[in-house]
């Protein structure tokens, strides 16, 4: 088997995936680090907001996913990625304009070509969405 990411190799490969114009608009920053797979957070503000003074649910739907890679990063061969290929979301509760937002994703299983991942938003120790997502495993052809 494949050496899994660690050290430099995992933090260029979380960097890479915050510098996605989507994530970078949103402010989505990680919660430690020193460790992506702890997911990460934004303020509820900008295209985070509804303009109703409430956190949009696409800009949560993003910042989800984007939390479950993280979390499947260190499972993952630097020769490895990984793609959603199905989410499934709740929302529980509202976070406000200027909420800050961390969510943080857990591997459930990971076979050879897929990982089944559960994720949390929280603001201020509040639930505000769960999900529940598969990727599918890349590997070079």
């Amino acid at each position: 088997m494949a050496e899994l990411l660690t050290g430099a190799a995992l933090a260029a490969r979380a960097a890479a995936a915050l510098d996605v114009p989507l994530q970078r608009s949103l402010g989505a920053r990680l919660i430690d680090p020193d460790a992506p797979a702890a997911g990460a957070w934004f303020v509820v503000d900008g295209l985070a907001s509804n303009g109703r003074g409430a956190l949009h649910a696409a800009a949560l739907g993003t910042v989800l996913e984007l939390a479950a890679y993280l979390a499947l990063l260190p499972e993952l061969s630097g020769a490895e990625d990984a793609v959603t290929h199905a989410i499934a979301t709740q929302l529980v509760a509202a976070a406000r304009d200027g909420d800050r937002v961390e969510v943080r994703g857990q591997v459930d299983r990971r076979t050879r070509r897929l990982a089944f991942l559960s994720v949390t938003a929280t603001t201020s120790g509040r639930t505000v969405a769960r999900a529940q997502l598969t990727k599918s495993i890349l590997e070079p052809r």
